[in-house]
């Protein structure tokens, strides 16, 4: 009923300075109160109540019109089917995100690895893909989880900020970020992005960053949106993490069905809070893009993603 809009990206803590400048002159003052909450790596849904029953949920899709995922999203435990509470909306739309914890991501690798399947490269796409399946058992199996972050369309209600929206979120039983703060100026916002991005391995699900919004909803109407992107919120994109090491050897793991593939063995790196000793390169052609020979010191990176990828070859040293 109201488009979903996707975020603009920041990736400097100097761009958030930048969008606080725009904000403070459309408010006419500079002492803004701003919402952090943790960018969840998942993936959105608009989920619809109509006198607090869930009656519809779909995807973003193009904004306008998304996949119809209300099967799949009512095998979500943390998603109420009823809204609590007496006084409810005629209709509302809860926007949130879907996404997976790690353990269950990597229990459904595993499973998928006993099984000859390809396996999933991050919770992400693992979200998705469970989201869509047309086996509703088969993705309530997938122990998918969802918060409650942004408001649609709404009738029989108002909000004067989102910190009040997401208080009565929780009241409805709507489950919602315990992470998200209330701001009292953007150099409070500065320092959560700088702690999270420092604590974000500490989480039993993925970030790649902080979404900061204008409190107020009146400040946001005014504000207003482009084609694709609200004006009064921002994404503040994590750097992705890195690190280097050298390739120790090139095997290849066979699996029942026969496929096979090559995999490198590194000396033992840590990467964002994991000890990295293998990387899968999917198929044969991917060693030659990259020039890749056993002694190689090379790139790898987690940006999000539980399955690291090896990103470039960063010095050859003349293996075979």
């Amino acid at each position: 009923r109201r488009k979903m809009l996707s975020l603009d990206n920041s990736y400097a803590l100097e761009d958030l300075l930048q969008w606080h400048e725009r904000v403070s002159k459309a408010a006419g003052s500079s002492h803004i109160e701003y919402i952090t909450e943790l960018k969840i790596d998942g993936l959105s849904a608009n989920l619809t109540y109509e006198a607090g029953r869930l009656v519809s949920a779909a995807t973003r899709g193009d904004g306008q019109t998304g996949e119809d995922v209300t099967a799949n999203i009512q095998t979500i435990r943390c998603v109420p089917l009823v809204l609590l509470g007496d006084t409810l909306p005629e209709l509302i739309e809860v926007r949130g995100e879907v996404y997976m914890e790690k353990e269950d991501f990597r229990q459904l690798n595993r499973q998928r690895r006993e099984q000859d399947e390809p396996l999933f490269a991050n919770p992400r796409n693992a979200a998705s893909g469970s989201l869509k399946l047309l086996d509703r058992q088969e993705a309530a199996r997938r122990r998918l989880s969802f918060f409650g972050h942004s408001l649609g369309e709404c009738a029989g209600c108002r909000f004067s900020t989102q910190w009040e929206f997401l208080g009565r979120l929780r009241q409805w039983g709507v489950r919602t970020n315990p992470h998200s703060r209330l701001c009292r100026g953007i150099e409070a916002v500065i320092g959560e992005c700088r702690r999270w991005q420092q604590e974000r391995d500490s989480l039993s699900y993925e970030i790649d960053g902080m979404v900061v919004k204008v409190n107020r909803m009146d400040l946001q109407q005014e504000m207003g949106s482009t084609l694709k992107s609200p004006r009064w919120a921002v994404a503040y994109k994590f750097p992705a993490r890195q690190a280097t090491t050298a390739v120790t050897a090139i095997n290849v793991n066979v699996g029942r069905t026969g496929v096979i593939t090559p995999v490198a063995q590194l000396e033992p790196v840590e990467c964002g809070g994991v000890v990295i000793k293998n990387v899968t390169l999917h198929n044969f052609d991917e060693i030659g893009r990259l020039g890749l020979r056993v002694g190689d010191r090379v790139l790898i990176e987690r940006a999000g993603d539980v399955i690291p990828k090896l990103v470039k070859v960063v010095e050859h040293k003349g293996g075979r």
